[in-house]
């Protein structure tokens, strides 16, 4: 067995952002959103921006038309002119997906917990998402 050196300056920050994880907190579903909730706002022409967090890969396999979607990879999310960008739709509810809505929960909390209050993380992902819409 290896003796890994371990960053613990990086550990006590990792233990500050996820601290806020409580199952209280996660119970409550401060910052998640049902399809069904998303697809009513759109249909009633409300200000959604669809905010598709996954890999390009991903991306190819199934992917948003919606006229108001953007496409940030995860890993990019919290690059300055990734946040810049965001910043423009001060005035839409930005919804966050990925396949099944793990990432995005966790990216939502950190978005918001930079200031970004009109974030929310689509329960279920695109996957629950396409599921949710009706022909």
């Amino acid at each position: 067995m290896q003796n890994n050196q371990i960053d613990w300056e990086e550990v006590t920050k990792l233990n500050q952002m996820f601290s806020g994880f409580s199952q209280d907190f996660l119970s409550k579903k401060p910052c998640r959103v049902h399809p069904n909730e998303v697809i009513e706002k759109i249909n009633n022409n409300e200000k959604i921006l669809m905010l598709d967090i996954r890999t390009k890969y991903e991306q190819g396999f199934v992917g948003y038309t919606l006229p108001n979607s953007l496409h940030i990879p995860m890993n990019e999310l919290f690059q300055k002119e990734s946040i810049e960008k965001l910043t423009e739709y001060n005035d839409y509810e930005i919804v966050l997906s990925c396949h099944r809505g793990f990432r995005t929960l966790v990216a939502t909390a950190f978005l918001q917990r930079i200031g970004m209050t009109n974030v929310k993380s689509l329960e279920g992902g695109i996957a629950e998402f396409a599921l949710s819409i009706k022909p």
